[in-house]
């Protein structure tokens, strides 16, 4: 049959391994940390890469999350080895089913609070089915991959309470060299005023749930000064994210990104300098 003559001949097997070997080469680690911000719509997922070591934070409200790994972790890897949940909201662990499904997990670490909800207990089971290490944290703890570490500066062992999940969220500070990065989940204010943090330079602030204006108090970033603002927000009924939030990043001098808009949001450093990588869908 012709139309499948073209797979005789040498010259095509050469191509196709040439392309091959490429995408192999393209998607090989760079002695570099990749924080990326997935757009997984209104919820939170952060993937972070250093060598070929995967650690994601939340994986969103649906399997959105798939299409954001697919494209930032490289083809042939498999094998996330940490990821962290730092509250149990659908927004936050939807996404995180589909992950456990798709790769192999070796632990997965949370506050150890539970939702009474058919969609968490699904979670929980295909853990179990999985295998994946079941680790529970608290502030103080430590997690250290080489140069990379992972700060949780929260939640108090006293603060855990399953009917206010946001503010037991996992608050944690990554810090790659001078490059710091904090990641405080869906806090509120009143959890911000609690927070044994180092005034001004930090790099990088995700901000607290979407943007909401009970979080990001004025007096939080004067103390933090961040240079840079990532707001993880979709279409939503909340207003997120809000005008009061904007206006206090802006009176700070933080740059502030957003999902919605910029799509997937990549931050690239070598331990001194860093820059980011996005498409901004406001130029199309």
């Amino acid at each position: 049959m012709k139309e499948f003559e073209i797979f005789k001949k040498p010259l095509f097997w050469l191509s196709l391994l040439l392309v091959l070997l490429w995408s192999f080469i393209f998607s090989l680690p760079d002695n570099k940390l990749h924080l990326v911000f997935c757009d997984v719509g209104q919820g939170d997922a952060i993937l972070i890469s250093y060598h070929q070591t995967q650690v994601l934070i939340d994986g969103g409200p649906d399997n959105k999350i798939l299409e954001c790994l697919s494209k930032k972790m490289p083809f042939w890897d498999k094998q996330i080895e940490i990821v962290i949940l730092t509250h149990p909201e659908q927004d936050h662990f939807g996404g995180l089913i589909d992950v456990f499904e798709r790769y192999s997990v070796r632990y997965f670490v949370s506050n150890g609070l539970r939702k009474s909800s058919a969609s968490f207990t699904g979670l929980e089971q295909s853990r179990k089915d999985k295998k994946v290490l079941s680790l529970t944290i608290k502030a103080g703890d430590k997690i250290k991959f080489s140069s990379l570490q992972f700060l949780f500066l929260w939640p108090e062992k006293d603060y855990l309470k399953n009917d206010n999940l946001n503010d037991s969220s996992v608050v944690l500070k990554l810090i790659y060299g001078d490059f710091e990065a904090l990641l405080p989940g869906d806090i509120s204010e009143k959890v911000e005023k609690l927070l044994e943090l180092p005034a001004g330079g930090l790099e990088i602030l995700k901000v607290a749930h979407h943007g909401s204006k009970f979080s990001t108090s004025e007096e939080f970033l004067g103390k933090i000064k961040p240079k840079l603002a990532v707001i993880s927000v979709g279409k939503n009924r909340f207003g997120h994210p809000t005008p009061e939030v904007l206006e206090r990043l802006n009176q700070v001098g933080a740059r502030t990104l957003r999902t919605d808009r910029q799509g997937d949001i990549e931050i690239v450093s070598n331990g001194w300098e860093w820059y980011t990588k996005f498409y901004d869908r406001r130029t199309n």
